[in-house]
């Protein structure tokens, strides 16, 4: 048994153990998938890890209700796919397996690739980050945002938060297109 990740349709992930012995890894993963694109999986991506290789295994065509919502690691290389790995459209679930030596399976998993996601992306986060401020913008319990300058007297917050039921009425549009 060897344990690998499925990337769900919903960006959950699990871990899965899997009999991989002597098997077409390609029809493996097609009986075990939950979702599935358009035609067999296919191996789509590679990045090396150290002496080792992560292979990204899942559909590039499907519908629009089976469209994974997974962002892949960039620079992912593909023998057939033009587009970078976090940025293409994938369908269904989305497996990845670890090769080491003698392009052997190894277990791998999601906290596995979590931090193999650290190591490429090196902790970028989507906040921008400096010594003197916080990390990101913070919200407060009244519902304003907070960005490490609350004691500066010189900053003025010049808005004013309006709720209205009006607001959540449906218009009809009657325009002859």
């Amino acid at each position: 048994m060897k344990t690998i990740v499925r990337i769900n349709i919903d960006n959950s992930m699990n871990d899965l153990d899997i009999n991989i012995e002597n098997r077409n890894i390609v029809n493996l993963l097609n009986k075990i998938a939950n979702n599935k694109g358009i035609n067999n999986v296919r191996q789509l991506y590679t990045w090396n890890h150290g002496n080792n290789i992560v292979k990204c295994y899942g559909w590039y065509e499907g519908v629009d209700s089976t469209i994974n919502k997974h962002e892949l690691i960039p620079n992912g290389s593909s023998k057939f796919l033009e587009e970078d790995s976090s940025t293409i459209l994938l369908y269904g679930d989305i497996f990845l397996l670890y090769y080491g030596d003698n392009n052997r399976i190894k277990d791998y998993s999601v906290s596995e690739y979590a931090e193999f996601t650290e190591i490429i992306n090196e902790g970028f986060h989507d906040c921008d980050t400096d010594s003197n401020e916080s990390e990101c913008d913070e919200e407060s319990t009244d519902g304003e945002y907070l960005s490490g300058d609350e004691g500066n007297s010189d900053i003025e917050h010049d808005f004013e938060i309006v709720s209205s039921d009006e607001d959540k009425e449906l218009y009809i549009d009657d325009n002859n297109y």
